[in-house]
């Protein structure tokens, strides 16, 4: 434990000490330091540092919504620091993306900016995740471990042997094959690795744990701690994460699938082939060949039976789990057992040998495919295929909350623009927590309008519906010259909205998801003030400021569609006497509304329209609910006259 507290921004002995001068001295840095370097004083973000600051002292966990614009980061980064030092241990933020853990941790980054202005030298460390590192003793082989070499193995082996950090962020354009062949492999026994503890890796994960302020990670890795820790900690080994005095999951409404999809298993026809074809190099005795050739057929006849019983569709795609396949699932598993049979005879074999690792590595591989064929054959499993994975999780997932995972009194923070805290509390499974809420830091009665569309009440579905949507949008178009993005449900959705718009001629450029870099897009998009975007994932992560995003079109409210996961919520939900509808499928749609309208205003100069053209929810119970998910004191309007008149800068 690292002694800290001396180097807090404030003078504190105790703990009355400690909060008082917390409070204190959030209040002088918000309010006096921060407004002299050119920011505003927002009252929401304050409010959210003051609740987050208490959650911390008092090891509360707290699900903090914050609208859009809010400035959420400097709200939990300056408490965070502050206990990390009175506490003598890191507090850990896990963000849900890479592009978060850049924002967070570049050298324009928040976190380097407040330790800039402020005078705080914030000790912050990365934490990436291990496969995410080569294995030097992979790359000392290199030029034995493969028969043919693929494209661009030269470059890669190159730079491995150069490396000082070892990290695949070096090497972005290396595909993930190519990287197997070098990268760290959690089946991968490092126990018995000369190199042990001496490593690259090894090297990057001292680096973050000696953190005194800050380790950043991604979910998944969290998770992965999560759920690893004790195991490593009573085998005598070192745990991904440091001991830490706090965790605050930004974006949290994304942590309760990435916990869910940590506790189950992927496996796909390419890694199942690798993982075999490899074997077949080896120099193995006849029985062992036999028993390999074997568990080659039964992997293709499972595969061929997976393609088959895989229904058409995008994102995750049902998988129907007949009798044959489970069958064909039964026979892999059993081939796989006999091969890791004739697997240990050639290890007692290469007992000694540099042979007897890479076989350790062979049976912890096998181990992982069977385990996921294991969890396929219970009914008490979601599967679905996404590319060309499987994916197999627990219907049930193991809490979060109390047992061997998070302890109760650690200080743990939901953070989200769009975090329908009632809902994520009963997904994560807490009975005890606290939640806040508030809205965007703007005049949106000002800055903003809400266009809702006379004379339906309809959400177009069907043909005729969709092209009457497809219609009111461009008569949308029409009144806002362009600048605005159209946000879908699907990519196939995008594709039929393409044929449609391209047939009507539209003046300005229109750019559709999947036709280019997602990056370009979005570049093009601020650039050409007129140019309309067209897109399925662009609900989230997307922040044009100014004229060149003046309207956002929701055409249909976002409920959940063809989601395994959301199905057994569903399920779950009706099971424990609640209507699936109010349960889950509202507040997911919520959750994604808000995000899309969220883009809209993203300063207190911007002004536009959020044009909501799905009419579904006019009359019944729960459209109170999706009117709150629009901005409140905006003006709503039906006119399209009053959205050129409100562009225009003039009165609706």
């Amino acid at each position: 434990m690292q002694i800290r507290w001396t180097k807090l921004p404030f003078t504190a002995h105790n703990e009355a000490e400690y909060r008082k001068g917390l409070n204190d001295w959030l209040g002088h840095v918000f309010y006096d330091l921060l407004p002299e370097h050119g920011f505003e004083v927002r009252e929401e973000q304050i409010y959210t540092a003051f609740r987050i600051a208490r959650a911390l002292t008092e090891g509360a966990t707290l699900l903090a919504e914050a609208g859009p614009g809010t400035g959420k980061t400097f709200a939990y980064l300056l408490p965070a620091v502050c206990h990390a030092r009175m506490r003598g241990a890191p507090v850990v933020v896990a963000s849900a993306s890479g592009v978060l853990k850049a924002q967070l941790t570049g050298p324009d980054g928040d976190i380097h900016t407040l330790s800039r202005l402020l005078g705080l030298d914030i000790d912050v460390r990365v934490a990436g995740d291990p496969a995410d590192y080569i294995c030097e003793l992979k790359v000392e082989t290199a030029d034995l471990s493969v028969d043919r070499e693929p494209e661009g193995w030269h470059e890669l082996v190159d730079w491995a042997r150069r490396t000082a950090t070892g990290a695949r962020s070096e090497v972005p354009g290396v595909d993930d094959e190519l990287w197997e062949l070098v990268g760290w492999d959690p089946s991968l026994s490092c126990d018995t690795c000369p190199r042990r503890g001496h490593c690259l890796m090894m090297a990057a994960r001292r680096h973050h744990r000696e953190a005194a302020d800050l380790v950043v990670c991604d979910h998944r890795l969290f998770a992965q701690d999560l759920l690893t820790r004790n195991d490593l900690l009573e085998g005598g080994l070192v745990p991904v994460l440091p001991a830490y005095s706090a965790v605050i999951f930004d974006e949290g409404h994304y942590l309760p699938e990435t916990w869910q999809r940590l506790q189950g298993w992927s496996l796909s026809a390419d890694r199942l082939r690798r993982t075999l074809g490899r074997l077949e190099a080896w120099q193995a005795r006849e029985q062992m060949a036999w028993r390999l050739e074997a568990a080659l057929r039964a992997a293709e006849n499972f595969m061929r039976g997976m393609d088959a019983h895989t229904r058409p569709g995008e994102g995750k795609r049902d998988v129907d789990r007949s009798d044959l396949l489970l069958k064909a699932a039964a026979r892999l598993d059993r081939a796989l057992d006999d091969l890791q049979t004739e697997l240990v005879t050639e290890e007692a074999m290469s007992e000694g040998q540099t042979a007897e690792t890479e076989l350790n590595a062979y049976q912890a591989r096998i181990d992982e495919i069977r385990a996921a064929l294991r969890l396929f054959r219970q009914p008490a499993s979601v599967v679905w295929r996404e590319g060309d994975e499987l994916w197999v999780v627990p219907q049930r997932p193991k809490p979060l909350f109390g047992g061997q995972h998070l302890k109760p009194g650690t200080p743990v923070v939901f953070s989200s623009a769009t975090l329908e805290p009632a809902y994520q509390a009963r997904v994560l499974g807490l009975t005890k927590f606290d939640q806040m809420q508030v809205g965007v830091p703007f005049d949106l009665g000002r800055q903003a309008l809400v266009y809702l569309p006379a004379g339906g009440a309809g959400a177009g579905e069907g043909t005729a519906g969709e092209e009457a949507l497809i219609d009111e949008a461009v008569r949308v178009l029409h009144a806002t010259d362009g600048r605005a993005l159209i946000l879908l449900r699907s990519l196939a959705e995008v594709g039929r909205w393409r044929r449609a718009l391209t047939a009507r001629n539209l003046p300005w450029p229109v750019l559709y998801e999947g036709e280019g870099d997602r990056g370009a897009q979005l570049a093009r998009f601020r650039t050409e003030v007129h140019s309309v975007l067209v897109g399925a994932s662009f609900w989230e992560g997307v922040d044009v400021p100014g004229e060149s995003l003046s309207c956002v079109i929701i055409p249909h409210l976002p409920f959940p569609e063809h989601d395994p996961l959301i199905r057994e919520r569903r399920a779950q939900a009706q099971a424990a006497g609640d209507d699936p509808f109010r349960a889950v499928d509202l507040p997911e749609m919520l959750i994604k509304l808000k995000q899309g309208v969220g883009r809209l205003i993203r300063t207190a100069a911007d002004r536009g329209v959020i044009a909501l053209l799905d009419r579904s929810h006019a009359g019944t119970d729960w459209e109170e609910a999706v009117e709150a998910a629009c901005p409140e004191d905006a003006r709503r309007v039906s006119d399209l006259a009053a959205v050129r008149a409100f562009l225009a800068g003039g009165e609706a």
